[in-house]
Formats: C-alpha cells, structure tokens, sequence
C-alpha cells in the first residue's frame, strides 16, 4: 500500500533520521482511506514536522497481523522513539494492540523500556481505563497546548513518569490531572499545508476546515457536548486566513467543514458567501436545522452540496426532550422545502434507538416525519435513514444508563424499517446490536476490559477476523454476552474515569442524568 500511495500524496515530508533528536511514530489505527479523512492526523503530521529536531511519520491499520510500516521510509514502528496512537473510537483498540504486537514491541508498558507509547484522542479522554496497562502516557483533551512541551521534555529524554501530571492533559494512572484545553481557538494552529492524496485514485481530496470547536447545547448523550466545553469559534477573518493561506499550499479547492456546532457559528452565512464568492466547493458533513434554514440551504447548494444530513436522533418531541436536543418540526419542513428549491437532491437522517423512557409509540412518529420530508420533495428513493443504538459513554450524563436490550432493539429497528418500506424509502441501515454493544463496553469499563482485548488480540493472532466471531469467543473467555458486558454503576459508585477532571463535573452530569430520567429538557 505505501509505494502505491506516497508519490501521489501531497505535502509529504521526509526526513533524514540522522539529524533529529526526536523520531515520532504517529499511528491510525484504521484504514489509510479513514484516517487521511481525520484533521488531528493532518495537524499532528503538520506541527511535528515544523519541527527542526523532530520527525513524524504515518502509520495506518492495513490488517490484522500486518506488521505496519511508514508512509515516508517504510520502517517498522520499532524504529521510532514515540509511538503516538490517535484513538477517536473505542472500536479501534484491538487494532491498536494488533500494531503493536505484530511489531514485536511488548504490549505492557509496565516491562517495555522503548518506544514510548501515547494515546489521544476522544475516545480515551473520555475513559482512558481500557488500555491502562498498555499506553504509556496519555494525552486527554486537546493536544495543542502541551505538544511542544511533550516533544521537548522526550528529546531531552524524559520518560512517562516524569511526564504524567507535569501539565494539565498528560495522564497515566495514579495521577489526577485536568484535560488540556485550548483557550482562544482564534489563536490555536491550524493546518494549512495539509497532507492529502492527489484526486483520481479513488480518493476525494479536500481541505479539513475547523471553524469552531466544542458545542454547548449540552446534548445529554454527545461526548463532544461535555468533553470540549466550551464551544470555542474562529472568526472570519482568521477563518478567511486560513482558507487564503491553506488552500493553494494545500491545492484543492474543496473543503469540508468538520465543526460540529458549525450551524450556531455567529458568521457562518459569511463565511460560505466568502468560499461561493470564490468558486470554491465546499461540504458540511451534517446540518442542523435553524431559523436561518432558507438562506442557508442556498448556501449550500451554491457550495455544490447536493445532500443534506440531518440527525434528529428521534422522531418523538418528547424523547428529544429526554436527550436535551430540542427540534421545531416547522422549521425542519421549511428547511427541506428550501433545500429542495435550491437543488438539493438526496436527504440522510440519523436516529438513535434505546433512548431512556423510549416506548413503540415514540418510533411510529417516524412516519409523519418521514412524510414531511417527502411533502417537501424529497423523493423516497433519495431518502437514507440510518438507525443505531443509544450507546452510553463517560463523562456524559449517560454514562449512568445502560444500552436497550437486543431483543427490543432489533423489534424497534425491524418496526422503523417497515415505516420506511411503506413510504417508499428503501435505503435504510442500522447498526450490528452487537458491535453498539462492543463499543458500549469499552466506552465505560474500567482497567479490567484489559483482560477482554488481550483474548481478542490472541483470538486474532490465531487467524480470527477481529469481527463478532472474535468477540464472541471473547464473551465466551469472560463468561458474559453481548446482553450483559456493559457495566451497571449506580449513582453513588466511583467511576474508572473521574481521576481525569475538567469540563462539567459529577454533580452537573447526575443533575442532568436525574433530569433525563423524570422527562425533562
């Protein structure tokens, strides 16, 4: 894979390793097609290697026992200093510790001398318990703030433990630290001279735009929602800066604005009148519906949208209410009724299953909402509906509550289909139960989910696929099933997490947690 994809690569950099201090490995434990879609890749990649004693290559999950190489010199990881894992799913644990060992580097951090090994990202600043026995030293909540300082106090050969509570965001066991936050995004770097693959190779290149970080509507099931508090913008001029200076370094003329608060941005109307202005094409992952949904359907279309993504999470006001994530339905309808006059052509709307207090009820107010959306001129065909479990994750007022069952998630899920199939809309998804299940496990277990992902990682040195096979015969090992391996905490237990502080504390989420329970918003 790596021959084939450098010489058609953009802004890659290589190094001699001969003259830095400091040789990082930073690690993606997906495929190269997901991890080159993911900005703090692009921005790590950036900001090391502005770095005259530093080095930073790439490395991406090419299968289970494959051991991986570089991107830039096709050496192994054992040949790096540091190896800075970036964990945004708990999914991709396994294929981390697959990494590791099969590049013959000892998976306890407790007996290995080199290289060290980081982990970031949101899935570990949420709850980093899981892998403890693995990783080093972690990196929780934002990295900019502590990145020169970490890179600094590794060259001059610092190790973990001299390192683990030195700064806020640097975290190993048995030390209380706050998670690093990074105070004026309008100051933060951002990366301009983005690594990407050239157009025509199957890939879609674009430029990552982050206009704003965090979301304040507080969401009761969102992990951004409590772990980025608070919601920080960049102008539109350091925006405009920013597209002015990185788009021809970076030569594309596309971008995709990642910001998941990006619809409360205060000058977000500017800010795509300045792209359309200037020819270029730009795409929002998913939108929220607002009373500005006229103009800025426009907007988008101008931008070379053709779809919309909405995600109401439920079709029910009330359950809405449940999750603190309130939707007008009038102004919904306004907004596909002007999304489709301005060109729009396809719709995809997520929902979530096994909200607390959800009842069948609930669910049948998917029809209405589904023929609003048709009304308005959609055409079924066009329409995508995608359905998951409600998967609970720490440090949010959720993380109390536990994942529906199977048996009335799959009646739920099979009742949302037929309402699809009798509109007409034939594409419709959800989620494995059991891989939510996966998730939900390693999202609030504490250090003992250790012992589970070493019976994986050994189920799949032995020709296992990483998949449910692999996880069954992992329930099997620790004598659970995909029902019952989430942990059940009450309201009063300590929490595998809460040595990690910042953000809303404990009182604030079982204020929310309450609130969520009695029904209310």
């Amino acid at each position: 894979m790596n021959s084939i994809l450098i010489p058609f690569e953009r802004n890659v950099v290589k190094k001699d390793h001969r003259k830095v201090r400091l040789k990082f490995a930073l690690a993606y434990p997906s495929p190269y097609s997901v991890g080159i879609s993911n900005l703090a890749v692009r921005l790590l990649y950036e900001l090391i290697n502005s770095r005259e004693d530093c080095l930073c290559e790439r490395f991406f999950f090419s299968g289970f026992r494959v051991p991986p190489v570089s991107l830039e010199s096709n050496l192994p990881l054992g040949a790096f200093d540091v190896v800075g894992f970036s964990l945004q799913h708990e999914i991709d644990y396994l294929r981390m510790l697959d990494m590791l060992d099969s590049s013959s580097i000892e998976l306890f951090a407790s007996r290995r001398k080199r290289p060290v090994v980081i982990a970031g990202g949101p899935a570990v600043s949420s709850n980093p318990s899981p892998l403890e026995d693995f990783v080093d030293l972690f990196v929780v909540g934002e990295s900019e703030p502590v990145l020169d300082y970490l890179l600094d106090r590794l060259s001059e050969g610092d190790g973990p433990k001299q390192l683990a509570g030195s700064r806020p965001g640097l975290y190993a066991p048995g030390v209380e630290v706050a998670r690093g936050i990074v105070d004026s995004l309008e100051d933060a770097p951002h990366a301009v001279r983005q690594v990407h693959p050239v157009s025509g190779q199957g890939f879609s290149s674009t430029f990552l735009l982050e206009v704003s970080r965090g979301c304040n509507r507080g969401c009761r099931f969102c992990l951004e929602c409590f772990l980025y508090r608070p919601k920080r913008e960049r102008s539109y001029r350091k925006v405009t800066e920013i597209l002015d200076q990185g788009l021809p370094l970076s030569g594309l003329d596309r971008v995709t604005c990642i910001s998941s608060a990006f619809f409360d941005h205060r000058e977000i109307c500017e800010i795509l009148a300045w792209m359309r202005d200037r020819h270029v094409k730009y795409s929002l992952p998913s939108v929220r519906v607002s009373k500005k949904g006229s103009d800025l359907a426009d907007l988008l279309a101008a931008g070379g949208q053709r779809s919309i993504t909405i995600a109401p999470e439920s079709p029910s006001s009330r359950l809405r209410g449940v999750i603190n994530k309130p939707l007008d339905e009038s102004e919904m309808a306004a907004f596909l009724e002007a999304s489709r006059r301005a060109g729009i052509r396809s719709l995809k709307l997520y929902f979530m299953v096994g909200i607390p207090g959800e009842a069948m009820t609930d669910l049948e107010l998917l029809r209405p909402m589904l023929a609003g959306a048709i009304s308005a001129g959609f055409d079924p065909r066009s329409i995508h509906v995608s359905v998951n479990p409600m998967i609970p994750k720490g440090n949010t007022p959720f993380q109390w509550t536990r994942m529906v069952s199977e048996p009335e998630y799959r009646s739920r899920v099979s009742r949302m289909r037929e309402i699809c199939s009798d509109l007409g809309i034939r594409r419709f998804e959800s989620m494995d139960y059991r891989w939510g299940a996966v998730q939900s496990f390693l999202s609030v277990s504490g250090r003992e989910a250790s012992s589970a992902l070493l019976i994986a990682l050994k189920d799949v040195s032995e020709g296992g696929q990483g998949d449910l096979g692999t996880w069954r015969r992992v329930l099997k090992g620790i004598k659970k099933d995909f029902g019952t391996m989430q942990p059940n905490y009450s309201e009063d237990e300590p929490l595998p997490w809460e040595s990690i502080k910042g953000g809303p504390g404990r009182s604030f989420l079982l204020h929310e947690y309450r609130k969520a329970i009695g029904g209310q918003g």
